[in-house]
């Protein structure tokens, strides 16, 4: 089979220029930067919320690699090869379509050696899992708050209940890999050996772990908000986080815009003006995207200097 060794850097190229190309855009044409210009935040809230942020995103590396020796990936382990590998694969969520988040991480995570195969099944499974355990806490939260048990939000508390049991009859391992081997025979792919499939113990740890990046990425937003708006209560937490959450899993759905902008946005909007004044909430909705934005990149740079100085150690 020949070669190409232009290959690789080519795919590497589009995938940098199609992620600069539609996050620079975002950011010049979508943001109102002039309702920014008098925000006035409380730092020490900020800092939390960057604490938070970045475990948030190293959980999720540590969830993937977990998925992966789960699934029998031989010589996987956390280190700043494959910490970088997600770092940069997340940030393909900025191009249209959660593809690129996925196979981002299936493509320069083989280049290490590891099964694409092992790592098409991990990485689907780690998605799934995060999708359904944002969606399924969301929605038990939100269902036992009281300031939603009113005549104007009775169509929720059912669709709540529809989530979460759909969410756990997803993770039914039987359900999943039979969804697996259904699209890899529509891929036309060879058929999904069983010592690919994903067992109980791997689904449930990795279950687990994300209820705790749930209550991470959520704390995240609680501390942004309450640095924007410090009559925010302490009580209103678990609300906030419920907010967060639900708008970030449905904003992963959305595979036609990049990061799911618009649809989180409005989901966040329209659940934060019940714990605070609406022209704060429209202004926390695009505070805490370029907070996410930031923090992204800020994870991306950190991945990229802890592989280079683990290389230079190496040599």
């Amino acid at each position: 089979m020949t070669t190409r060794p232009w290959l690789r850097p080519a795919i590497t190229a589009v995938f940098y220029v199609l992620l600069v190309g539609f996050l620079g855009y975002y950011l010049i044409f979508q943001v109102p930067w002039g309702q920014l210009s008098r925000l006035a935040f409380t730092p020490v809230w900020l800092l939390g919320a960057l604490v938070l942020a970045l475990a948030f995103r190293y959980w999720q590396t540590f969830i993937w690699i977990t998925v992966l020796r789960g699934l029998g990936a031989r010589g996987v382990r956390m280190d700043a090869e494959l910490t970088y590998v997600y770092a940069k694969s997340w940030m393909g969520r900025y191009i249209p379509g959660t593809a690129p988040w996925i196979l981002g991480k299936i493509y320069f995570a083989s280049q290490h050696g590891v099964s694409k195969t092992k790592l098409g099944v991990g990485s689907l499974l780690e998605a799934a899992i995060q999708i359904a355990v944002l969606l399924s806490t969301s929605s038990i939260m939100l269902f036992l708050d009281p300031r939603l048990n009113v005549p104007r939000y009775e169509w929720l508390r059912p669709a709540m209940i529809a989530v979460v049991v759909l969410c756990a009859v997803a993770l039914i391992p039987r359900v999943f890999n039979w969804c697996m081997a259904l699209a890899f025979r529509i891929l036309r792919r060879p058929a999904l050996a069983r010592e690919n499939y994903a067992n109980a113990r791997t689904i449930l740890t990795a279950t687990a772990q994300y209820v705790v990046g749930a209550f991470l990425s959520g704390g995240s937003l609680f501390f942004i908000l309450k640095s924007l708006y410090p009559s925010l209560a302490f009580s209103d937490a678990f609300f906030v986080i419920a907010s967060g959450n639900l708008a970030g899993a449905a904003s992963m759905l959305v595979v036609i815009a990049p990061s799911g902008v618009g649809v989180r946005e409005g989901i966040q909007f329209a659940l934060l003006a019940v714990v605070m004044p609406v022209a704060i909430a429209a202004i926390a909705v695009i505070v805490t995207r370029l907070w996410g934005i930031a923090m992204d990149l800020l994870f991306f740079g950190a991945g990229r200097i802890a592989l280079t100085i683990s290389r230079r150690r190496a040599r």
